[in-house]
C-alpha cells in the first residue's frame, strides 16, 4: 500500500519536472532549447521498445503519442509566449 502511494507521488513529481522544464525551455531565446525535452522522450520511448522487446499495439502508441503532442503544444506555446514578451519589451521602449 504504502509502496503505490509513493510510485504515484514519484510519477507526479517526475511529470511536474518534466512539464516545467519544458515550459522553461521553450520560453528561452534559443528557441532549440524546447527541443531538448520531446527528443529525450522519444529516445527513451524508442530505447523502452528496443530493450523490452514491445510490440507496436495501441497500448503502447496512444500514450506515447499524446506524450509527444503535449510536449510539442507546450514548445508552441512557449515560444509563442516568447514573441509576445519580446513585443511588450520593443512596445514599452517605443513609449519611453
Amino acid at each position: 500500500m504504502l509502496f503505490k502511494i509513493l510510485w504515484g507521488i514519484g510519477i507526479i513529481a517526475i511529470t511536474l519536472i518534466i512539464t516545467g522544464s519544458q515550459k522553461y525551455l521553450s520560453t528561452r531565446k534559443v528557441w532549440q532549447l524546447g527541443a531538448i525535452v520531446p527528443i529525450l522522450s522519444l529516445v527513451v520511448m524508442a530505447v523502452l521498445y528496443f530493450s523490452v522487446k514491445l510490440t507496436l499495439t495501441a497500448e503502447f502508441i496512444v500514450p506515447c503519442a499524446i506524450i509527444i503532442a503535449l510536449e510539442l503544444l507546450i514548445w508552441v506555446d512557449g515560444r509563442h509566449q516568447h514573441h509576445k514578451s519580446e513585443l511588450n519589451r520593443m512596445k514599452a521602449k517605443d513609449i519611453e
